[in-house]
């Protein structure tokens, strides 16, 4: 009787989809090296004394265990936190200029029922040192090529920024549950509950009605600037404004503006974030596939301050879409198969040998019955599909064509043909 062992939340991955994983991570890989990123690996593992001070990831949410030294740890929940770890542990000089690329898996107990997943297959990027406009506009340039690449054209990008309502409550002093309640309420654009919540708040007519507009700093981003000017109150809020009109201008000089939408009102759980915010959507799909930031304060907590910005890929979520819209890379490796009769062993194995020697794809088999039925056998297993079948029998070689093993006067003639 089967068994089945499958944890809920964990997938496998068969060797179809393994090969199409490959492939997107292979051209990943690529284009992060264009841009002059290197590929970097942190532990599976990390210190539940790293992770506990993130409220953006609750406790409960972690995969927590004890190793014999009676060390809390915790399977890594996230890819930014040890990246920015290991280049401050690394790097000591605060202006140096350090690109990072990653593949790696992230683990999360989600509690929310509508999460199921709990191992998230992630690459990204991590740029370290840089403070300009330009190095978010690198960010948010790679991450469009990264869809690009895997030929995904229909892409929106919502950008953001947690200043601009960050500057706005600091400048009122709305602190703790308070804060992180209106936020929520905000990014979920629910006008009626925002209102109730102000009405039990002593802030002014002017707070109350800039507040309110908050959610609706969305579209056009040309259009969205205007909103935004006549909503600041504080330099701090106009410096926001300057930031990422300087970042816009950047990417519609590098011709990848028309990909930007604005919205003011969005967050992000992780609360590292200081800057610009940003997720990547594709054509009617309901989940971001890609998001990123800026965090200029998380490498001060290693002991080196240093501005980054970064974003991670969902691997598997793009897969998933690639796979709906056919745009999942093919298959197209050739393969050899061998059947011999069990007096020319030693032929076929010295020709299998030979032909993997130029590089070729090459299985052998010894014919149990007839090569016509043996062939039939291993053809019930998609993996011999497209494959090229020969026969060796009494010294000679034969060519699976047209229904039948044809003999030709060698392997390579049958390739070539």
């Amino acid at each position: 009787m089967l068994t089945n062992y499958t944890i809920e939340g964990f997938e496998n991955i068969q060797y179809q989809g393994f090969l199409a994983l490959q492939k997107i991570e292979n051209k990943l890989s690529h284009l992060f090296s264009l841009y002059g990123y290197h590929q970097v690996s942190t532990p599976t593992f990390e210190a539940y004394d790293l992770l506990a001070p993130e409220d953006a990831i609750p406790s409960d949410e972690l995969f927590k265990l004890v190793n014999h030294q009676g060390k809390v740890l915790a399977l890594k929940p996230d890819a930014t936190l040890p990246i920015a770890r290991m280049a401050a542990i690394n790097h000591h000089d605060s202006q140096e200029v350090i690109k990072f690329c990653y593949r790696t898996n992230i683990y999360r107990n989600f509690a929310s029922p509508d999460i199921v997943k709990k191992e998230i297959t992630q690459m990204g990027v991590e740029y370290f040192g840089n403070p300009m406009p330009e190095c978010d506009g690198e960010i948010i340039a790679l991450a469009i090529s990264s869809l690009l690449v895997n030929g995904i054209e229909d892409i929106h990008i919502d950008m953001g920024h947690v200043g601009f309502i960050g500057q706005l409550f600091d400048a009122i002093g709305l602190t703790g549950d308070k804060r992180t309640r209106l936020l929520n309420l905000i990014e979920t654009k629910n006008l009626g509950d925002i209102r109730d919540f102000l009405s039990d708040e002593p802030y002014d007519d002017t707070i109350k009605e800039t507040i309110l507009k908050m959610p609706l700093l969305y579209g056009d981003p040309q259009e969205v600037f205007t909103e935004m000017d006549g909503l600041c109150l504080t330099d701090g809020m106009r410096s926001v404004v300057a930031q990422l009109r300087a970042i816009y201008k950047h990417l519609e000089i590098i011709g990848l503006a028309q990909y930007i939408t604005f919205d003011l009102g969005f967050t992000s759980r992780m609360n590292y974030y200081t800057d610009l915010i940003f997720k990547v959507y594709v054509n009617g799909w309901g989940e971001p596939v890609i998001g990123g930031g800026r965090y200029d304060d998380l490498s001060a907590r290693f002991g080196i301050d240093r501005p980054a910005c970064g974003f991670a890929i969902d691997i598997l979520q793009l897969m998933d879409y690639m796979e709906q819209n056919d745009l999942l890379p093919a298959d197209t490796a050739s393969r050899t198969v061998i059947l011999y009769d069990p007096g020319d062993k030693c032929q076929a194995f010295d020709t299998a040998a030979a032909l993997r020697a130029q590089g070729h794809s090459t299985e052998v088999f010894q014919v149990s019955e007839a090569p016509l039925t043996t062939k039939a056998q291993l053809q019930h297993n998609q993996m011999y599909e497209g494959a090229s079948f020969y026969y060796i029998s009494n010294g000679k070689t034969f060519q699976f064509k047209a229904d039948a093993f044809k003999p030709i006067a060698c392997i390579t003639e049958g390739m070539v043909d």
